[in-house]
């Protein structure tokens, strides 16, 4: 196999086909198996669990605690399987994981940890608020939500980030003038350059915006540095310099504040009006969480779509900004090239795979997009 008219590697792109199919395979056996436990929890389970809780008779924040940590220990447990034969085993199949076994799980314990320790702190806050304000609760519970988003989207380059990865400053001097030089031309305020360690555990590269205000910088991975060239790790960072100069975090937050609002309220209204049915004693009894998670999650997958298109927008008016500041689309399409084939992501998927999954506009297209700044004709295909 050799190089198709769009820059993109046959072989790498077929590996990245066979890769797909085979975590689609996991990824809907997990779906299947998280339905089946939650249908078992809606069918009485979940209250004859919240029974046996109650009969040991602790307080009620104690209860909810312990009800919380049994569940989503049990759905976190029939999970595992999945992240490490969909996750690390398969990554480590297809040449895409450095990571050692013992370090992988390692971060799987302290995923579960932190996740433990949000689901119980969220969870007795939202039977608070259920049982408090009956009728506001899910309005009080959105805008909490919104407010716990800004504060870990504010430390989480500082304080979650540096769990899993090494981070620091970037040091090649010519690639951080370049950087400076390229804000400096786009008006955009500089707010560092860091270097993520991925290659310890991956050899994915990949560049983003992390954090807000003070926290805010741009992280890019040394598998990047190690294999692009100037040029096109200059395209790529010069596209998360187009995220700060459209505010596009700030938009982001905006944005789903106003999905999460839909999706708080379409599930409450559907919770408040057939909990009963589920055989729970009242709107705040421990036992209708789960209903209430599985609205929650029909309602998100619905909205789902809608915000992929938005996001696919973002990147696409960022890439168009990336093109205009460097004036290098050979570059830019190139880089877009190196990084899907080594990602072994699909730069051509299926336009329901595309509307259904994808965050960025698909590999091609970004391709097509430079060529056509570039004054190039399209490629047929």
């Amino acid at each position: 196999m050799g190089t198709d008219p769009w820059g993109f590697d046959e072989g790498r792109q077929d590996l990245a086909r066979k890769l797909r199919r085979k975590r689609r395979g996991y990824s809907w056996s997990h779906t299947g198996v998280l339905l089946v436990f939650l249908g078992v929890l809606l069918a009485r389970e979940s209250v004859d669990v919240r029974s046996w809780i109650a009969s040991f008779g602790w307080p009620g924040w104690a209860a909810a605690s312990a009800f919380l940590i049994l569940l989503y220990t049990i759905g976190s447990a029939l999970g595992w399987p999945y992240a490490y034969l969909g996750g690390y085993w398969l990554e480590r199949s297809f040449g895409l994981s450095t990571q050692s076994r013992r370090s992988w799980a390692f971060d799987q314990l302290k995923s579960f940890a932190l996740g433990l320790a949000a689901v119980v702190v969220a969870g007795n806050v939202l039977l608070w608020l259920l049982a408090t304000f009956p009728n506001a609760w899910w309005l009080l519970a959105w805008a909490l939500g919104i407010l716990v988003t800004l504060v870990l989207g504010f430390l989480g380059p500082v304080l979650l980030a540096p769990l899993f990865y090494r981070f620091r400053p970037l040091q090649d001097p010519a690639l951080r003038a370049r950087f400076e030089a390229l804000a400096a031309k786009a008006g955009v305020r500089v707010l560092g350059v860091f270097v993520m360690g991925a290659s310890a555990k991956t050899r994915r590269a990949t560049a983003a915006v992390m954090g807000f205000g003070r926290t805010r910088r741009v992280v890019v991975t040394d598998t990047m540095l190690h294999a692009y060239t100037p040029d096109e790790v200059e395209t790529v960072l010069a596209h998360e310099l187009g995220h700060q100069r459209f505010h596009d975090s700030s938009v982001g937050v905006a944005v789903g504040a106003a999905i999460s609002f839909l999706m708080w309220s379409v599930a409450a209204l559907a919770y408040t009006a057939t909990f009963p049915a589920f055989g729970v004693a009242s709107l705040g009894d421990m036992a209708g969480l789960p209903g209430l998670v599985l609205y929650a999650g029909i309602v998100s997958s619905i909205l789902g779509p809608p915000e992929l298109a938005w996001s696919r927008h973002r990147e696409a008016r960022a890439d168009r900004f990336s093109l205009e500041v460097t004036r290098n689309p050979r570059a830019f399409a190139s880089a877009m090239a190196k990084l899907h084939d080594q990602n072994l992501s699909i730069a051509h998927p299926r336009p329901w795979e595309k509307w259904l999954l994808y965050s960025h506009p698909p590999a091609r297209e970004r391709v097509e997009a430079a060529r056509t700044f570039a004054g190039e004709e399209p490629i047929p295909g």
